[in-house]
């Protein structure tokens, strides 16, 4: 008897029992045990055991013959191996401390099961992140990445497994799925062919939607923010519905303009099958192609939340209230800054960056001028995001932190930049008393403001005390949040 749905998917039974499903593992990274190897092991050359209480642990490697008053480069082969795979040995050793000497017996734990131990007994988010630091993330070697358990690559479908076909791009699937459902036996033909059908009304919304270069195997967590929301676009229309409201808020976010003549055939789609849409967005790509506009400002905040002009495209572009209008027939002039002379870009010195293949990207060498404005864009999908965020950015960051760089990095030349910000979309709030103005550093500000107030000197109350983290001024009922929690029981 065959394998059910649920037998061949990751997620239940058909997962891989060493991965559970996930396709990857988690293991000690040899090169983050000891990131200076100019410093010696009586200098703390082995952050792993600095970090995991076992700080003296270098005076038992020394009974076991290793040296540690040379830097680690210079350790032979043999004693890196103890200070990673020695066994769990007891020795007596004599640490000084406040000129005295102790003498104790201990227990050698290498710096692998160091970090294991500790891996083991972590209990909360803060124990995690900091062991974290010493650990990468590979393929698992049983399932090669597939998430499947051999049971459920057993089954050969046109001569070729379920781990195979999911490698495919979306495109190369859709060419192979008929020719390979026409070779079936006729009992199986007809379910086959409903199957596809609903196989096909699936990924016809993402090939419109431009997405036929990705592989049904690639991880969502690696897709680009267009990528994931064009996914999450597709999923929801792909139905063929009557008489819906779809509300959309800004799907042209991270869209190339070629990509969003595919945004707008969907969205036409929707209209020519009876449903109504709603969308809110900035790109004149796709507003021009309203059949009717309602533009809120005239300003934003507490000078917003007017409807300024409202009604057909061309009655929009006539409204002289109207602040979109003059870009839809192309008659503002957009302001731009003046640029770099094509000579004097590179004067300031050069980015040069060369990687290895990184997810869809391929092997690429990049230079981007110091001291100048670069944009890095493409299709949706291209490689922009990842080039920068897996590969630029860690690069620089590992050379300033001093740390080996990425695997898929093969060399960089920073050009002397000492410092790197990265600004995105991660959200800055960790603290549940967290605000615009704690973080923008405004808050301080007007602390000092009050604590140097004739009546705060009254009160002797100073910086600390207008803090709504842990000054005595916070609101005591909720002490500091705004908000108050309640327990509530139903009978």
């Amino acid at each position: 008897m065959g394998l059910g749905a649920e037998e061949y998917a990751f997620n239940s039974d058909g997962a891989c029992p060493k991965c559970s499903g996930t396709g990857l593992m988690r293991d000690v990274d040899l090169t983050k045990l000891a990131p200076d190897e100019t410093k010696t092991l009586e200098e703390g050359a082995v952050s792993a055991w600095n970090m995991m209480g076992l700080s003296s642990m270098y005076y038992v490697a020394k009974e076991l013959g290793v040296r540690i008053d040379v830097p680690y480069k210079d350790l032979t082969d043999e004693e890196k191996d103890i200070i990673f795979y020695g066994e769990e040995v007891a020795k007596d050793i004599i640490i000084p401390a406040n000129g005295k000497a102790f003498e104790l017996n201990f227990k050698y734990k290498n710096a692998i099961d160091a970090v294991k131990t500790a891996l083991n007994n972590a209990k909360s988010e803060k124990g995690l992140k900091k062991i974290n630091k010493f650990l990468t993330t590979k393929t698992c070697d049983e399932c090669n990445g597939s998430r499947l358990n051999k049971k459920a690559n057993s089954t050969l479908l046109g001569n070729i497994n379920l781990e195979y076909a999911t490698k495919m791009t979306l495109e190369k699937l859709v060419e192979w799925l008929p020719k390979t459902i026409r070779t079936l036996p006729p009992e199986v033909h007809e379910m086959a062919i409903h199957i596809e059908e609903e196989f096909m009304d699936n990924a016809n919304a993402l090939l419109d939607l431009g997405l036929g270069y990705i592989s049904l195997d690639r991880p969502s967590s690696t897709l680009s923010t267009g990528e994931l929301q064009r996914v999450q676009l597709a999923r929801t229309v792909r139905n063929h519905t009557t008489g819906v409201l779809y509300v959309l808020d800004e799907p042209s976010i991270g869209l190339h303009p070629a990509n969003v003549d595919g945004l707008i055939k969907l969205l036409q789609q929707l209209i020519e099958d009876g449903n109504s849409v709603i969308l809110v967005d900035h790109d004149t790509q796709i507003l021009e192609t309203a059949d009717y506009m309602i533009e809120i400002g005239p300003k934003s905040g507490a000078d917003g939340g007017n409807i300024i002009a409202q009604g057909t495209i061309p009655e929009i572009i006539e409204n002289n209230n109207s602040q979109i209008g003059a870009y839809l027939d192309k008659t503002e002039d957009v302001i731009v800054r003046n640029k770099t002379s094509k000579e004097n870009l590179f004067e300031n010195g050069c980015i040069t960056l060369s990687t290895d293949e990184i997810h869809t990207v391929k092997p690429m060498t990049m230079e981007i001028p110091k001291g100048k404005m670069t944009v890095i864009t493409g299709v949706s999908g291209s490689g922009k995001t990842t080039s920068i965020l897996e590969g630029l950015y860690p690069a620089i960051k590992n050379i300033i932190d001093n740390t080996p760089l990425p695997s898929h990095v093969k060399s960089i030349d920073t050009s002397g930049i000492e410092k790197i910000n990265l600004i995105d979309a991660t959200p800055i709030g960790k603290n549940v008393r967290s605000t615009l103005v704690t973080y923008s550093g405004i808050l301080t500000n007007l602390r000092k403001l009050y604590a140097s107030l004739d009546e705060s000197k009254q009160h002797e109350y100073n910086l600390k005390d207008y803090s709504y983290n842990t000054g005595k001024l916070r609101c005591d009922n909720c002490n500091g949040t705004g908000q108050i929690s309640m327990d509530v029981q139903f009978t």
